[in-house]
């Protein structure tokens, strides 16, 4: 027995080991120490970003637990799960059902467990996951991804920078490190748009350079001149920020803050707290979701002051005192920037069956078609999600149709005259989309978006099945037009947005020649076209590397539908918990928005603890343009005001 002959030995035993170490890993349990989850779409996730979880027990190991299954091997048995794309979007949703496991290919995998062997999973399934969702796998709680979660099958590359990153030095720094290597191959690291291709062993650095705005980097590792996998980097490069030119807004909700800042003293006392912690904007709801203003001069809406609520909850004496009148005046004293915002299209609260006017004119309502219905057209407040919100079992916000030119022309009135009656400095969209993917299928949205498929050579046949339709089980199906429907929804959503710009440019010719027109909206882009709305830049253009579920959305087409060119700034709701995550959507949305506008990251407090207040406050700031934080009511100074201290180790 020769030397060579006892090395390939010891290569060949060493392989099979490593080979029984991961068949071990993929099938059977988790590591003890680790918490595997699939994380629901919300519901609604401008009110709750993240989504119930489910936990993932075993992987390819098939029982009455719930799995995780990664290969096209045959099930012997039906189950209740979801099928998943590789960009986590739900492909298909079963229960009790035998399934053709071939769809299980090309980065697909199922979540599942064995029907009738576990009821409450079964019934989390059933009831969380839809057709067309967008769904995350995390693993301890952080965003993960399949190959995270089924380990390491071979040599790879591990490199110590996030997949997204927002930078503002050219010079992009990254250590890579080889790990499960083989001895006897020999590796490459190939750098797309780098011209670097070098050799290594077990270390090496990458000095890439970068061109303003986004990069993307594609490190592929080749062993034997074979590529065997890659790391993606999605890095933003822009130009340093002075921190002192970096906004920090305050947004005060409607009702909870209309019962505290009741007076002139408790808003100057407010104002006294804001301005220690350094906040520069105020942002004051005058039109809250359910309709009411916060404002008494309504000479030409006439919409009532919130103090008609008929929430008892929410009711509060009336007094006269007119809250954005002396928010306004306090803010100038204090040498504020006053912003108002507008709920714009919610005009009352199923929930509470609280309505500010839309009692008054009920053929404003969303006509819906929700897959709780089957198929059914009805408004918000008829489908089974209304009924379940007045039986107090969700919440609901009954939105109001953009495609109806009375509902524009409505808000436009409110929009007048606050600019003819306030001394304020800007105005903000909020609400200012559809409720969801399944709104509007009224005979109005019919007729609108027939006159706009004509404008492109094309016939609407069948309606809403052109565009999708829901079936007998609740699932969507595409029509022929579906990408259409996308895009003639954020068309009529950049066409109101232009029509505030047009108001605001004719007050800034005239009486505020510094009025400006921002906009607030969720960081996951991603899925937001499920609201009508495209608030990146017409200069945007998609690459596969992002890893949005729904690519096919964006089209030259759909660019035109951005509504960026009409706002001054954009503030992105990253309502995350983790700097990591953070750090992703402020970069996405750097990217969207192309340096065309400064891009501010916002936060709930409520959603967030004291530690994870630190970690986030300072991600936002130090990541985007500037910092908005959700809400005045959640606010208690003097812990805010600690919690505001890691801004100060932001170098300048």
């Amino acid at each position: 027995m020769d030397n060579s002959y006892k090395t390939k030995k010891r290569v060949k035993s060493s392989r099979y080991l490593i080979y029984l170490f991961f068949l071990f890993c993929q099938v059977g349990l988790f590591a003890q120490s680790d918490k595997i989850t699939l994380e629901a779409a919300s519901s609604d996730p401008t009110l709750v970003v993240r989504g119930n979880e489910l936990t993932i027990e075993t992987i390819n190991q098939l029982s009455d637990k719930v799995f995780i299954k990664t290969t096209d091997s045959k099930l012997d048995f039906p189950v209740t799960g979801v099928l998943i794309d590789k960009n986590n979007l739900v492909i298909d949703v079963f229960s009790n059902q035998q399934i053709d496991c071939s769809k299980i290919t090309d980065g697909n995998y199922l979540v599942a467990v064995q029907a009738s062997k576990n009821a409450v999973a079964e019934s989390f399934i059933k009831s969380h996951f839809k057709k067309k969702d967008v769904v995350k796998l995390r693993k301890n709680g952080n965003i993960s991804n399949l190959k995270e979660i089924l380990g390491i099958q071979s040599a790879q590359l591990k490199v110590d920078r996030d997949k997204f990153t927002t930078v503002y030095d050219k010079q992009f720094l990254v250590n890579c490190e080889l790990i499960n290597k083989n001895s006897s191959s020999k590796y490459q690291i190939v750098v797309s748009d780098q011209k670097i291709q070098k050799s290594i062993q077990n270390k090496l650095a990458l000095n890439c350079k970068l061109q303003k705005g986004v990069n993307y980097i594609n490190i592929v590792l080749l062993e034997n001149s074979k590529k065997i996998s890659e790391e993606n980097l999605v890095v933003f490069y822009k130009e340093k920020e002075e921190v002192a030119s970096k906004i920090k807004v305050l947004w005060i909700e409607q009702f909870p803050n209309a019962k505290v800042l009741t007076n002139r003293a408790a808003v100057d006392s407010m104002l006294k707290n804001a301005k220690i912690a350094g906040f520069t904007h105020l942002v004051l709801d005058v039109k809250g979701p359910e309709g009411y203003v916060s404002y008494r001069k309504n000479n030409l809406s006439h919409t009532p002051y919130f103090t008609s609520t008929s929430n008892p909850n929410k009711k509060i004496n009336d007094d006269g005192f007119d809250l954005l009148g002396e928010l306004t005046d306090g803010a100038k004293k204090g040498g504020f920037k006053m912003f108002v915002s507008f709920n714009f299209f919610t005009e009352g609260n199923v929930t509470t069956q609280d309505y500010a006017v839309l009692r008054s004119h009920p053929e404003w309502e969303e006509m819906v078609q929700r897959p709780e219905d089957k198929g059914q057209i009805l408004k918000i407040s008829e489908s089974k999600v209304g009924q379940e919100a007045k039986l107090g079992k969700r919440v609901a916000l009954a939105f109001v149709n953009p495609a109806n030119p009375e509902v524009v022309d409505f808000q436009l009135l409110r929009v007048k005259e606050v600019l003819d009656n306030y001394a304020i400095d800007g105005i903000v969209l909020d609400r200012t989309r559809f409720d969801n993917f399944y709104a509007d299928f009224s005979e109005l949205s019919k007729n609108k978006f027939a006159e706009y498929l004509k404008q492109k050579g094309k016939q609407l046949d069948h309606f809403p099945n052109d565009a999708f339709s829901i079936d007998s089980e609740g699932k969507m199906v595409e029509g022929k037009y579906f990408i259409d429907w996308i895009t003639f929804r954020s068309t009529l959503i950049k066409e109101f947005a232009s029509k505030v710009r047009k108001v605001v440019n004719e007050y800034k010719a005239s009486t505020k020649p510094n009025l400006q027109l921002a906009a607030y909206v969720g960081s996951w882009y991603e899925t937001y076209y499920q609201n009508g709305v495209n608030w990146a830049s017409s200069t945007f253009n998609y690459n596969p590397i992002l890893g949005f579920p729904e690519s096919k959305f964006y089209s030259a087409e759909y660019s035109k539908t951005s509504y960026l060119d009409n706002l001054d700034f954009i503030m992105i709701g990253t309502y995350y918990k983790t700097d990591k995550e953070i750090a992703k959507y402020v970069t996405l949305g750097n990217i969207l928005v192309d340096g065309k506008i400064p891009v501010s990251a916002s936060l709930s407090l409520p959603d967030l603890n004291d530690s994870e207040r630190r970690i986030a406050i300072k991600s936002a700031f130090k990541n985007s343009s500037g910092l908005m934080i959700f809400d005045l009511c959640y606010i208690n100074w003097a812990e805010f005001l600690d919690q505001m201290k890691g801004l100060q180790t932001i170098k300048k």
